[in-house]
């Protein structure tokens, strides 16, 4: 299939850069880049807003929870590269599915937007009470090393997403932090500072409570990575 898009594009005589997620395939944060030089134009500096106290590697795995799925599936393909197998309810591979209470002590990436998820209930960018509840269990979890999240923005969206994801971020570290863990947050924030929650007020809030946010979703995943003392070994 996607050579036969390759081909098509080919015969367009117009220039084509593609962003097509795959392992061995560059990110999506690369893509763009490459898109843009490839036009004559500079990289950006994407922006970033540090936790406000410093971060180490802890023990644990990686927590992704996610409400994009194609987010959920850059994540995964980026953090395989260094952690190996990475359980899904959206696996890159087959034998990588969580069972229907989508636990397990290991490396995990959630989609709360999948199918599964939302029958009979809203998006997760609108009603985001699973991906709560679950960011709570995962604070009181001592296997749960980082948490990995995403934010996106936009026009029928929650109307304050940032607001309700810092409250559950602080009473995860807080919940981590009675049972004695540190566990640092890492936000992949999406979303332009037209749209109606803000960009930058959505991250400043994020910030506030502990998080490090990333414009870049690769980025955000990497910086995740660099906490984890287990993909430091």
């Amino acid at each position: 299939m996607l050579e036969d898009v390759r081909a098509y594009a080919a015969s367009l005589g117009k220039p084509v850069h593609w962003a097509t997620l795959g392992a061995g395939r560059p990110d999506l944060t690369a893509a763009v880049e490459a898109a843009l030089e490839g036009e004559g134009h500079g990289i950006p500096q994407w922006p970033s807003w540090p936790a406000p106290t410093q971060e180490s590697p802890v023990p644990g795995a990686l927590r992704g929870l996610f409400c994009g799925g194609t987010l959920a599936d850059e994540a995964m393909l980026v953090a395989a590269e260094v952690l190996g197998p990475i359980r899904s309810n959206i696996p890159l591979s087959p034998e990588l599915a969580l069972g229907p209470d989508l636990r397990s002590d290991s490396h995990l990436v959630i989609d709360f937007g999948d199918d599964g998820l939302t029958q009979g209930r809203a998006h997760p960018m609108i009603d985001p009470s699973l991906r709560l509840e679950r960011i709570a269990a995962e604070g009181a979890d001592p296997t749960c090393g980082v948490l990995l999240l995403d934010l996106v923005l936009g026009f029928g969206s929650h109307s304050d997403p940032a607001g309700e994801l810092a409250e559950a971020v602080e009473g995860a570290r807080k919940a981590a932090a009675d049972g004695g863990r540190t566990l640092p947050v890492v936000v992949s924030l999406t979303g332009v500072e037209s749209d109606p929650q803000g960009l930058s007020a959505c991250a400043k809030t994020l910030q506030a409570a502990g998080a490090s946010v990333f414009l870049s979703n690769a980025q955000a995943t990497r910086h995740a990575l660099s906490l984890l003392a287990d993909a430091q070994a």
